[in-house]
């Protein structure tokens, strides 16, 4: 892959590492737990505490998704960055600018 590609790749996963972090960081009511003593129906209550538990997975899978990125980022330092990790094999370009992520090929992935 050519360095300038490199950097632009770089540049994307770090963008959105800055999202996530700048979600996670914002106070959402939603995850906050439902108090027992809100005078509110019983089904109002269950719908509350499956919205919550929604954004707390949701919560889950951005923490996931900067996890992966940040492994990215320390492959791109350590030169093995869009190498498959089965094959040792290039990741196509196609794959990486989809998944930043991605740790191994199509045809490993299948």
């Amino acid at each position: 892959m050519n360095p300038e590609k490199l950097a632009s790749l770089k540049s994307d996963i770090e963008k959105r590492i800055q999202e996530i972090k700048e979600t996670l960081t914002q106070d959402d009511e939603e995850t906050k737990p439902v108090s027992p003593d809100v005078s509110i129906g019983r089904l109002s209550r269950l719908d509350s505490m499956q919205q919550q538990q929604m954004a707390l997975a949701q919560q889950r899978r951005m923490k996931d998704e900067q996890e992966r990125l940040n492994n990215a980022l320390k492959r791109m330092d350590e030169g093995t960055y869009g190498v498959c990790a089965f094959c040792r094999q290039p990741i196509e370009e196609a794959r990486l600018e989809a998944m930043p992520d991605a740790v191994v090929c199509v045809n490993c992935a299948r």
